[in-house]
C-alpha cells in the first residue's frame, strides 16, 4: 500500500465559457505559454502561437494529437468548443451520409455525435498526461430554469453544446 500526502502537481483542465466579446480568448491567452487551435478565427487579434483554423474534424484532432506527441507549448487551447462541435457534426453527418444531425432518426445521430466528441475529450486526456494545461472556451446563451418544487423561474448560462455532449465533458 502506497500512501501519499500533500499537493500532487499536475497539468489543469480549464472550461471557460461566456457570452460574445466577453474575453474568453484573451482569458485563455493569460495561461503559461499557450497555443491556440481556433475553430471560428477569433483570435487575429492576440499575440499568441496558433495553428491554422481546422477545417475539419480531423485536422482538429491531428492538431491534438500534434500537441501530445511533441509538447509544443505548455498550455492547449481549443477556442471554442461549439465550432469544434460543428465539426464534429459535420463528420459525423458526412460519414453516414446525412444532411443533418437530425437526419439520423431519434436520437441516433446525437449519440453519434457524443461518442465522436468523446475522442477528442480522451485525447485531451492525453495531452494532460503529458504535463500540458488544456484549456477549452465554449460561448454559452441564456436559458430560463425553472424548479420542480419551487416557485417562478430564473434565467441562467448554459454552455453552447448539444446537451449530450455537455454531459459527456463533465
Amino acid at each position: 500500500m502506497n500512501i501519499t500526502s500533500g499537493v500532487i502537481p499536475s497539468a489543469q483542465k480549464v472550461i471557460v465559457y461566456g457570452p460574445e466579446g466577453i474575453g474568453k480568448s484573451t482569458f485563455a491567452s493569460k495561461f503559461p505559454d499557450p497555443l491556440f487551435s481556433d475553430t471560428e478565427g477569433s483570435t487575429k487579434k492576440l499575440n499568441i502561437k496558433r495553428f491554422d483554423a481546422p477545417s475539419s474534424w480531423e485536422m482538429l484532432l491531428q492538431q491534438v494529437q500534434y500537441v501530445r506527441d511533441n509538447i509544443p507549448c505548455k498550455t492547449y487551447v481549443i477556442d471554442t468548443a461549439d465550432w469544434a462541435e460543428k465539426l464534429c457534426a459535420q463528420a459525423v453527418c458526412a460519414a453516414h451520409k446525412k444532411q443533418s444531425i437530425a437526419d439520423f432518426g431519434y436520437g441516433t445521430g446525437f449519440t453519434y455525435l457524443k461518442d465522436e466528441f468523446g475522442r477528442l475529450l480522451n485525447l485531451l486526456d492525453e495531452v494532460i498526461s503529458k504535463g500540458i494545461n488544456v484549456v477549452i472556451t465554449a460561448h454559452s446563451y441564456l436559458r430560463k430554469f425553472e424548479q420542480p418544487d419551487e416557485m417562478g423561474a430564473y434565467d441562467r448560462y448554459e454552455m453552447k453544446l448539444t446537451k449530450l455532449v455537455v454531459f459527456s465533458a463533465t
